[in-house]
């Protein structure tokens, strides 16, 4: 069996066991996986270390490897994913649920950032996201008018809004956006069943299509404890340096 097989399977066998498993449970052993499937040591090894570095699991020394409380959800800057994406990839189980819908004249500020003429309704779509029933984020998006068919019943009913973008010809191709840091609200802390005033990391972007036009606004509150952001660096030739600023008009005043 092809070490790389091997690792995968063992990966996959491990994402079983914690599907039905307890926090504080322990793993199966190095030793005893390596022989279940007839590999090294190191194989195995590798193998949970995979589910280590996502959060799943942590290795006492001496002792053992165990299953994470719950495990960070890791989401890559560079890459453009839905929730549901991110949670599959990581082996887990998401649900949305609609906490809100409704259809309004857009303000001159979200009416700007979507850029669309002054006055043209806006659809706002709140959402709780979660994996494997665990409340990660609350999420709050703004559609231009020429969307809103987008949330349809489909995506009313928990499924994923990137998919019904998708469906009507605005396929999620970009995004610009910042994180920050805030405390939970009274609002935001009971969603997420989290102390008031607890961490949140926030994530506020304008999503663009293939032609660069804006489809959706939204920002997204994540429990600070249960997400972390992977980002990926690499050095620019200085001459190709962009100015602050430069090539970009999004300040996306409205979800400030």
């Amino acid at each position: 069996m092809p070490a790389p097989l091997a690792h995968e399977q063992i990966t996959e066998y491990l994402r079983d066991i914690l599907k039905s498993a307890s926090a504080g449970d322990r793993l199966p052993s190095d030793r005893e996986l390596s022989e279940r499937f007839g590999v090294s040591r190191m194989t195995a090894r590798q193998a949970v270390s995979t589910l280590v570095k996502d959060g799943r699991a942590y290795r006492l020394v001496g002792r053992g490897t165990y299953v994470s409380s719950f495990p960070m959800v890791h989401r890559r800057a560079s890459r453009l994913l839905s929730f549901a994406e991110h949670m599959s990839r990581q082996g887990r189980e998401p649900s949305v649920k609609v906490l809100e819908f409704s259809a309004r004249p857009g303000s001159p500020e979200e009416c700007a950032d979507l850029k669309q003429p002054m006055g043209r309704r806006v659809f706002a779509l709140e959402r709780l996201l979660c994996g494997d029933g665990v409340p990660i984020a609350v999420e709050a998006a703004l559609l231009p008018e020429s969307a809103g068919a987008a949330i349809d019943e489909t995506v009313l009913a928990g499924g994923s809004l990137h998919d019904g973008l998708s469906r009507i010809g605005s396929i999620p191709m970009r995004s610009l956006g910042m994180v920050s840091a805030e405390s939970a609200s009274p609002h935001f802390a009971r969603l997420l069943d989290i102390p008031v005033g607890g961490a949140l990391v926030t994530h506020r972007q304008v999503m663009m299509d293939g032609r660069d036009h804006p489809i959706e606004l939204v920002t997204s509150r994540y429990v600070g404890d249960r997400f972390v952001l992977d980002v990926d660096q690499y050095r620019i030739p200085e001459p190709e340096l962009p100015r602050p600023g430069e090539g970009e008009d999004y300040n996306l005043k409205s979800l400030r």
